[in-house]
């Protein structure tokens, strides 16, 4: 007992003792690195203020060159001597030694067309003068100068030397005081480099002596010390990989969203139907999707909820967009189409991931909806639920059949179809919106209202608690084909002119039931193929697949043509009248098609909408009795 009781009191001892010489060797430590850092911090600010005054001396040099050069830039561009600007500019290189390349780029107008140059010193000490071949308007120098009287860039790697480098620029104006061009300088920034790399090298001596005593003392506080420097050089490898992957998801989020129709209302020559729509991702990325459009009179939409959240859910979100789409072009029926997603996204389906999905193709002169419901929550006519079968969600078992159901829509009625993160968004005390709540919501006046006010209602509810899931709605306003429309007949084709024989088959097919005889028809029919060639062969880039949309509709009094596409602004109205008196060889180039157009047609209107031409040519009836 007595000699346990020693051992006892011996291991306290050297407990004590041993806690004493920790605090001693702290002690010490703490003295030692404290003289050490000031040493080090003192020669650090000395070094520091030096190469602070010599940028701060090479920024005044290259602004003050810049601000005697300008006046005379501006007269040279005022005059659009462009050969005297860079002669100019050479000369102002060479007398500034610090400064090695200047930018000279010409503001971009509605044209989108770029036009600058640069003159830098190449590594043999000469001068290379370079037609930029970049977008230029996304560097800050370019942006920032245009609403600043002169701005200083951040650093960055040059695309024409390899060095690190910051630019100063200033707006060069006419006279009348309006920008034109952006003048920029670069200075190297081979200073803060190194001034950079001597900052990391004395951080690191500074922590030597320390990691030395930690060693020779306390292996144990050595090893504290040395695991806790790679800790925080993995948090920063984290936190970098983090903001990478959250750059590349919010540009991923971006593409998403552009994939989806957000042009409201987006057929504005069409007023008997409206739409709109809106969808707020949980992340940013998510599973949800809505898409629409017209096809033979018909209006093909969808609604869809792909489970689980974030990168997964939204590849699979695009692939059943596109799938929808492309069979939405060739197929009528909801259930086929539906089908046809369901056995595609059932193959290889390791991931076990599904899609509740509603589609329906509305006839617009019948109002007679067709729909196929898989799994999604039954939309709402006005106030109403549409009756929907228990069909599985698609991608869950294929070769499942799915029924069809068939419903008459009423002139005016208003279309609501909603994900459940509608209704299950929850507020602070997990209580859900729920579906009675969102039938109060309901306001049946306009889609764009309706799509307003249940935003306001949901947001309203949870009272600023994190969004768990997707919200996406889709409301369409079927307001009714006008009670003296005949008929109404639509087509899409892409740029091909080998495409044009079913343009023919349409104004054939609604000439006839006009009762137009066998030549107004063929006037009529050269007159909208002129039109449609028109758009096929100029008003899209010869790198962009476009497309050119037709609408017919006829009526009593009038036949009327809609032509639609998204290319460049072209004005076929404003182009002066050709004169057919003079020879073929002695008149101008172009101008037939328009000719014909005004000839053969009644009248012949255009309008620029929400980036659409829009060309509008009627025949009246009445001429042809």
């Amino acid at each position: 007992m007595k000699a346990s009781r020693q051992t006892k009191i011996r291991s306290i001892v050297v407990l004590v003792v041993a806690a004493l010489l920790l605090e001693l060797t702290t002690a010490v430590q703490y003295y030692s690195a404290r003289k050490s850092i000031t040493t080090q911090l003192t020669e650090m600010a000395q070094r520091d203020l030096r190469e602070t005054n010599h940028t701060a001396l090479l920024k005044k040099q290259v602004e003050t060159a810049m601000t005697q050069a300008l006046p005379h830039i501006e007269r040279l561009a005022n005059r659009h001597d462009a050969d005297s600007t860079r002669l100019f500019i050479r000369e102002m290189l060479d007398q500034q030694p610090q400064i090695v390349g200047i930018d000279f780029c010409y503001v971009v107008g509605d044209d989108g067309k770029h036009d600058g140059i640069y003159i830098y010193r190449n590594d043999d000490g000469g001068l290379t003068e370079q037609v930029i071949d970049f977008d230029y308007t996304c560097r800050s120098w370019y942006s920032q100068a245009l609403c600043n009287e002169d701005f200083w860039s951040e650093p960055y790697n040059s695309n024409y030397k390899e060095i690190l480098m910051s630019t100063y620029s200033k707006p060069v104006r006419d006279n009348s005081g309006k920008t034109i061009a952006v003048l920029g300088a670069d200075i190297p920034m081979q200073e803060l480099s190194a001034l950079v790399s001597q900052i990391y090298k004395n951080q690191q001596h500074s922590l030597l002596p320390i990691i030395l005593l930690h060693i020779l003392g306390l292996a144990v506080l050595a090893f504290i010390i040395r695991h806790s420097i790679k800790s925080i050089s993995h948090l920063q490898e984290v936190k970098a990989e983090k903001e990478r992957f959250e750059n590349e998801l919010n540009i991923a989020g971006g593409i998403q969203q552009a994939m989806l129709p957000k042009t409201f209302p987006p057929y504005p020559e069409c007023n008997y139907i409206d739409i709109c729509a809106s969808l707020v991702p949980a992340r940013e990325v998510g599973g949800d999707f809505y898409d629409f459009l017209i096809r033979d009179n018909k209006l093909f939409l969808c609604i869809g909820d792909v489970s689980g959240k974030g990168v997964p859910a939204a590849l699979v979100m695009a692939v059943a967009r596109s799938v929808f789409r492309t069979l939405a072009t060739r197929e009528s029926a909801p259930q086929r189409i539906v089908t046809a997603m369901n056995d595609m996204m059932s193959q290889d389906n390791d991931y076990n991931m599904f899609i509740t999905l509603f589609i329906g193709v509305l006839d617009l002169q019948t109002g007679v909806l067709r729909y196929t419901n898989a799994g999604h929550k039954a939309p709402f006519i006005d106030n109403e639920l549409l009756p929907t079968d228990p069909n599985l969600p698609v991608g869950v078992m294929p070769n499942h059949t799915f029924t069809a159901q068939e419903a008459t829509i009423p002139y005016g009625s208003i279309i609501f179809l909603y994900t459940d993160g509608l209704t299950e968004a929850e507020n602070a005390a997990k209580d859900q919106f729920g579906t009675e709540r969102m039938k109060k919501a309901l306001n049946i006046s306009s889609p764009k209202q309706l799509i307003t006010d249940m935003n306001t209602a949901v947001h309203s509810f949870v009272d600023g608690t994190e969004q768990s899931d997707d919200l996406t709605m889709l409301a369409v306003n079927y307001k009714g084909i006008p009670s003296d429309t005949r008929l109404t007949r639509s087509l899409t084709l892409p740029c091909d002119l080998n495409q044009i024989t079913r343009l023919s088959e349409l104004v054939e097919d609604i000439c006839h039931e006009a009762n137009f005889s066998t030549s107004t028809t063929l006037q009529i029919n050269l007159a909208v193929e002129e039109a449609v060639v028109n758009v096929m062969n100029y008003a899209y880039p010869p790198d962009i697949n476009g497309i050119v949309s037709i609408e017919a509709t006829l009526d009593d009094k009038m036949l009327k043509f809609t032509i639609i596409d998204n290319g460049q602004a072209f004005d076929p109205t404003t182009q002066k009248e050709v004169d057919t008196s003079l020879p073929a060889e002695e008149r101008i180039i172009g101008g037939l098609g328009i000719h014909l157009m005004r000839r053969y047609m009644d009248s012949v209107k255009y309008e620029r909408h929400d980036g659409r031409n829009i060309l509008t040519m009627c025949k009246e009836i009445e001429e042809q009795k």
